[in-house]
């Protein structure tokens, strides 16, 4: 039964990369924030960590709007919308 999940899921080449550990630095982000993931869950529900996790991406999305606005004014260049 493994054996059959095995093939299923390892096929996938980003997949195969990040079990066996071919790129270090996605293998160790992807186990990174899957161990917060796991941590986060034995104490917060998941619509507490899901809308935290949201909450914080906003937040960042936000930040970089303001910074790259405040970049612009001061540098007065056109750049326009980060987001485009």
């Amino acid at each position: 039964m493994l054996n059959v999940l095995a093939n299923l899921i390892l096929p996938i080449p980003l997949v195969a990369e990040l079990v066996y550990w071919r790129d270090l630095k996605h293998s160790g982000a992807a186990f990174g924030l899957g161990l917060v993931l796991l941590f986060s869950l034995t104490f917060f529900s998941v619509i507490s960590v899901v809308a935290y996790t949201l909450f914080f991406t906003l937040l960042a999305s936000l930040s970089f709007r303001v910074y790259k606005n405040v970049m612009q004014a001061v540098q007065k260049t056109g750049e326009g919308h980060p987001f485009k």
